[in-house]
């Protein structure tokens, strides 16, 4: 008899459980935020920061509103053959929904040549796929795996 009465207040518990579950996951946000640019005469060089990049761009949620603030540069992909920059963008509302756009800028590629913006990747027109950073990097890198190499480590 006790073991009865103990299956039917599990049975009403866990139906309780659900129904709040079901409710709290209807009322949750899972709207992604949208991004809206305006035009924007900008072209990218070595001086461009990202804050000269997120003017003209507002992001918006439908339970948030306003959430320009958020938005984030996640990164600039040069293309020297095209002359022009892509930047990608991001923006997450306080539900943890995110959206990512890009958009794409004429670029100065001598400018940033010159420069030396090497925060930047730059795409090589024979070989999309490989980025190419700051080449003392890459160089030092690839003299210590041959020192390591002829020292026997």
């Amino acid at each position: 008899m006790r073991g009865n009465i103990l299956g039917i207040f599990f049975t009403i518990l866990s139906g309780v459980m659900i129904a709040l579950i079901v409710l709290a996951y209807g009322r949750s946000d899972k709207m992604a935020p949208e991004f809206r640019f305006s035009a924007l005469d900008l072209i990218y060089d070595s001086e461009t920061k990202d804050k000269d990049l997120i003017v003209g761009i507002n992001a918006y949620d439908a339970k948030d509103g306003d959430i320009t603030d958020r938005i984030v540069v996640e990164k600039v992909v040069l293309n020297k053959d095209a002359e022009t920059a892509v930047v990608y963008y991001a923006v997450a509302d306080h539900s943890g929904n995110v959206t990512k756009q890009s958009r794409v800028f004429p670029a100065n590629i001598a400018d940033i040549e010159f420069n030396g913006d090497s925060s930047d990747k730059i795409e090589d027109g024979m070989h999309p796929k490989l980025s190419f950073e700051d080449g003392d990097s890459t160089t030092s890198a690839s003299s210590a795996d041959s020192e390591e190499e002829t020292n026997g480590n």
